[in-house]
């Protein structure tokens, strides 16, 4: 374990220290630790909560919930149980970036893999996810080789990851990120009040892992993540209500698309018009659960203090999106399989990749590669190189254009499900239910009233901004929905 600790990855951070108040004025960064800090932005909601749960015991707003619930829900309540695979390990798009990072905070297997069933040779069909159903009723668990293709043009690049050159970076205690400049230098440190230097200490660090992951809970903890993270190693309690929820948003809704509007029972508390939960069906839900694989760059707003800035810095310097066509975009963009039937307009999905099998060893006992050159020469004479499907593995073995009208989701259609306003779900039971939550809440039954509200586009991107800031989503984004003073019942 010694060795293995001292292996690991470090880069050297300069900070400039105003040493009276203890406090970060300014740090100075190679182009490595500039590239793992913005990719704190291209990580899944819930990897980061996944993350943070794993080396700080912390959470994040009402995304900790989301990511609860599915742990907790039983995968009796899921359409497979590559569902639940797929939102507790979200993957990127932007995965094969970050592996090239001196320190990979979610490092995952070197190269994808691909499953297949028994019956593969006449199935002709594949999966992401070990354990998805085959339409020919088999289980897909068995590893298929992927053939080495010609490295991608990203491994070959000169430049760094996210960012280019070998320019040194400065950043502010509050993470706004920029090339190092004297004259930028000067005007920090004059609009910091920081004109006489004498009365500033330098101090060089060695990060690793472990900061990182303090870093990572500052982001969403505190103004001063540099200084919290590393000078008082140390995190502010209080994780929820730090960042306001801003308007706009960061991600405007489309006005040239048809919008999914939802119909959910808001259940109210009527002393204070506050929504205690709302009961729904699977549609909006798979949205809610849909949050988990979105990129933090596309959950926070430039104006959200230190998130904010560092978002924004990612904006303006990273060259990924102008080197790869295809990764920018106004939209989140994420892999194949998170496709719903209703689906967010500002969220695209990839095509689902293309591959071709052939046989890799003696053909009377046929063991298939997958490949995506489908003018690749077979080994024997009688092969033949054979396009196979990449199945939904939301489904039970059906691509996506073949989709009927109830497949595409997370979650088993035609539930109802229960959200408390800090976005804990639940399947809906019977009477039960509705009685746990009266003792939960200590109110009586004619204490609450039942209002029928329509969700559009809208609303549901509220509900996605909120859960990043607050453990009051439904309340923080759907106020407005809910009429003032109860219906009087005749």
């Amino acid at each position: 374990m010694a060795d293995e600790m001292s292996e690991e990855p470090k880069i050297t951070l300069r900070l400039i220290i105003d040493e009276a108040k203890n406090k970060v004025v300014l740090a100075e960064a190679c182009r490595d630790f500039v590239d793992v800090l913005f990719s704190l932005m291209t990580l899944p909601m819930g990897t980061i909560v996944g993350l943070l749960k794993k080396h700080q015991n912390s959470e994040i707003g009402c995304f900790s919930n989301l990511y609860k619930s599915v742990a907790d829900m039983s995968i009796a309540s899921f359409m497979t149980g590559a569902c639940k695979q797929m939102l507790l390990n979200p993957r990127s798009v932007k995965e094969a970036y970050c592996k090239r990072l001196k320190l990979n905070l979610n490092p995952t297997d070197d190269h994808l893999k691909y499953f297949k069933c028994p019956s593969f040779s006449s199935c002709n069909m594949c999966s992401d996810f070990s354990g998805s159903d085959c339409a020919c009723g088999r289980l897909m668990i068995h590893e298929i080789e992927l053939t080495e293709e010609e490295e991608d043009e990203i491994q070959n690049d000169v430049d760094g990851v996210f960012v280019s050159g070998r320019s040194s970076f400065i950043i502010t205690d509050d993470l706004k990120v920029s090339v190092d400049s004297t004259g930028l230098v000067l005007k920090t440190l004059n609009s910091l009040g920081c004109s006489d230097v004498s009365n500033l200490g330098e101090q060089l660090l060695d990060i690793g892992l472990n900061e990182i992951m303090c870093l990572l809970e500052c982001v969403f903890s505190s103004n001063t993540p540099l200084t919290d993270a590393l000078l008082k190693k140390q995190s502010p309690q209080d994780m929820t209500n730090m960042h306001k929820l801003s308007t706009p948003s960061c991600l405007e809704t489309k006005t040239d698309v048809s919008e999914s509007e939802f119909t959910i029972d808001a259940i109210v508390r009527k002393q204070d018009m506050k929504i205690l939960y709302v009961e729904c069906g699977e549609d909006f839900v798979d949205l809610l659960f849909s949050f988990l694989a979105v990129p933090l760059e596309y959950v926070c707003d430039t104006s959200l203090g230190c998130i904010g800035n560092l978002r924004g810095s990612f904006k303006d310097l990273t060259v990924v999106d102008k080197r790869k066509e295809g990764l920018a975009s106004e939209g989140v963009l994420l892999p194949h399989y998170y496709k719903l039937q209703k689906q967010l307009s500002v969220i695209t999905t990839e095509e689902a990749p293309v591959y071709y099998r052939y046989r890799n060893s003696n053909p009377r006992q046929p063991d298939y590669s997958l490949t995506t050159d489908y003018d690749r020469t077979p080994l024997y004479r009688k092969d033949r190189i054979v396009q196979v499907t990449v199945i939904d593995p939301k489904s039970h073995g059906r691509v996506h254009r073949h989709q009927s009208e109830n497949g595409s989701g997370f979650v088993k259609r035609g539930t109802r499900f229960t959200v408390s306003d800090d976005l804990m779900i639940t399947p809906r039971g019977c009477l039960s239910t509705s009685m746990c939550f009266l003792k939960k809440y200590e109110i009586k039954a004619d204490d609450v009233d039942v209002q029928v509200i329509r969700i559009r586009e809208e609303e549901v991107m509220n509900v996605l901004r909120a859960s990043l800031g607050t453990t009051s989503a439904l309340n923080t984004a759907l106020w407005n929905l809910i009429a003032k003073k109860p219906k009087m019942e005749t």
